[in-house]
């Protein structure tokens, strides 16, 4: 999931979306970026109460942050002007 929201993160950043999806479309991936965000942090809070060491506990330490992060850019972009909230991309607002 990480992986995904870290390239989501970065599509919203770099690239302008060419067209604007219909409503449904964007309330339903809203919703998905809600969820998908969500779900790292539970995922994250219930690796760090395990007590055994190892490099999955390790791996998931680093990137459940990162991907928490990279999912509240996603959802920051969506807020982040008329355009951002049709089509999730900081490109628009920021030109």
């Amino acid at each position: 999931m990480s992986i995904v929201l870290l390239f989501g993160a970065f599509n919203a950043i770099m690239i302008t979306a060419d067209e604007y999806d219909p409503e449904t479309l964007v309330w339903m991936n809203l919703g998905l970026d809600v969820l998908i965000t969500a779900l790292p942090g539970v995922i994250l809070t219930q690796v760090a109460r395990l007590n055994e060491p190892g490099g999955l506990k390790a791996a998931a330490l680093v990137l459940g942050p990162l991907g928490l992060i990279a999912g509240l850019t996603k959802l920051a972009a969506r807020f982040s002007s008329d355009h951002g909230w049709r089509t999730g991309h900081f490109s628009y607002a920021l030109s």
